[in-house]
């Protein structure tokens, strides 16, 4: 029975994986990232707690998709101090960095009844492994070990709960900001942005990057790189609110409003209006006009850091999302569980509370390697993120918006596949300037409602 449901889900997972493929890539960065300047302290701040370690000797599968970098500066060190805590306890890792690639194995794992003991998902192939049954709820073990999970950012931590109970330790959040190029902006004689900017400053700080500087009419220098993959974050940001009524049960989309409109119409202006975002044609093989020097501005998340850390052309920093009706950003990201097929739970469990649970080493190690925005409080306030020793720029940007955190994957249900393929189709056309935000939205709207209808 459980080989046949699961056979049943697969195509849909596996649809809902490749039609995610844009936004789940924003948690794996490009390129490899830099090594870490430093090897974590050895206080008692990097030590998770002592574990209740299982009797006998155990060997535990953890499957990643991790590029090299980090399997050798975080995996490697990870599993190394791990197992000197726990010597009955071996941790093999099994490894596939193509986001895609991870998501078809570990389905067909699951499938054959083969799946490794610790994986990890990114926010909606989480919810999509609980609501199947395929992960271990983590509240017994967490209260029976004292892990107060009032330290994660609780925004974050809701993403992970399935019928009200934890089944992923969340690692990070996938917050964005707006890189730029301080160059561009001190030879344009632009002021640098600050927290509170506006979207229409932004647009006008865009107007005055954009240039063509050979005289030939075309644009050489954009103000901004293309972000409308990123969409909901400017409609979460003008309005204030989300996409659907309810992330979990949604029975209607919010954005037919005229403020929603007006946010999409704004960012597809940028590229068919103003001509400061660059077209699919303009961008021709490019794959990041920023790092290129060509934009003066992206919008894009922390695992970008480490590729622009190699920039020697230009000075560049942070700056948070321009500010709508109310400061938004993202809370998705992905998370640390232990697969309902483990034969090894109780080592499966020492060992995700020593990669991400409060005070954890992995977390450290990754913060050190400026991988990501980390989910836990402690972690987001220390200088081992906000001030790192071989990096100065504000990483204040990646917190700004805690106060109205959203997800990506809204709603957390198992239409939402269906819900992005409706949206990309209709939304497309506008990016493209086929269509208005009105017109977007009138052919997109029978779409969804008879998505929601089939689903209740």
């Amino acid at each position: 029975m459980k080989h046949s449901h699961w056979t049943k889900t697969l195509m849909v997972i596996l649809a809902l994986t490749v039609a995610l493929l844009a936004l789940a890539a924003c948690a794996t960065p490009t390129s490899a990232p830099t090594a870490p300047t430093s090897a974590p302290a050895a206080s008692s701040k990097t030590e998770p707690t002592k574990p209740a370690a299982p009797k006998g000797n155990v060997t535990l599968r953890w499957f990643m998709r991790w590029d090299k970098v980090r399997l050798d500066g975080v995996a490697a060190p990870v599993i190394e101090a791990f197992q000197k805590q726990n010597p009955n306890i071996k941790v093999e890792i099994e490894n596939i960095s193509s986001g895609t690639e991870y998501w078809i194995k570990l389905q067909t794992m699951i499938a054959g009844a083969t799946a490794p003991d610790v994986i990890y998902p990114a926010t909606h192939n989480a919810y999509a492994l609980a609501s199947k049954g395929a992960l271990m709820t983590l509240d017994d073990l967490a209260a029976r070990d004292k892990i107060d999970l009032k330290k994660y950012d609780q925004s974050i931590l809701n993403l992970y709960k399935y019928n009200g109970k934890v089944y992923c330790l969340p690692i990070d959040t996938a917050a964005v900001g707006v890189f730029y190029n301080k160059d561009m902006f001190d030879k344009a004689g632009i002021a640098y942005p600050k927290e509170g900017w506006s979207w229409d400053e932004f647009l006008a700080t865009a107007q005055k990057l954009t240039k063509d500087t050979n005289s030939d009419g075309k644009v050489d220098q954009f103000g901004v790189d293309v972000w409308t993959s990123y969409w909901p974050v400017i409609v979460w940001s003008k309005t204030g609110h989300g996409i659907f009524d309810d992330i979990r049960k949604p029975t209607k989309m919010l954005i037919e409003d005229q403020e929603s409109i007006d946010a999409l119409q704004f960012l597809g202006d940028l590229t068919n209006k103003h001509k400061v975002m660059p077209s699919t044609a303009e961008r021709a093989n490019i794959t990041d006009m920023f790092l290129a020097g060509k934009a003066g501005m992206n919008i894009i998340g922390h695992w970008r850091v480490p590729q622009y850390q190699t920039i020697k052309d230009f000075k560049w920093d942070l700056a948070p999302l321009p500010k709508g009706k109310v400061q938004a950003n993202r809370s998705d990201g992905s998370c640390f569980g232990i697969s309902a097929q483990s034969k090894n739970p109780e080592a499966a469990w020492e060992f995700i509370k020593f990669l991400a649970g409060p005070d954890s080493m992995g977390v450290g190690l990754l913060l050190d390697l400026q991988q990501m925005t980390p989910s836990l409080v402690d972690f987001q306030n220390s200088d081992r993120f906000l001030k790192p020793a071989s990096l100065t720029i504000n990483k204040k940007a990646f917190l700004a918006g805690k106060e109205n955190l959203f997800t990506m994957y809204d709603p957390i249900h198992p239409i939402y596949d269906e819900i992005a393929t409706a949206q990309s189709a209709e939304l497309g056309e506008l990016w493209n300037g086929n269509a208005t935000a009105k017109d977007a939205l009138a052919r997109m709207s029978p779409k969804i409602k008879e998505i929601l209808q089939k689903a209740k």
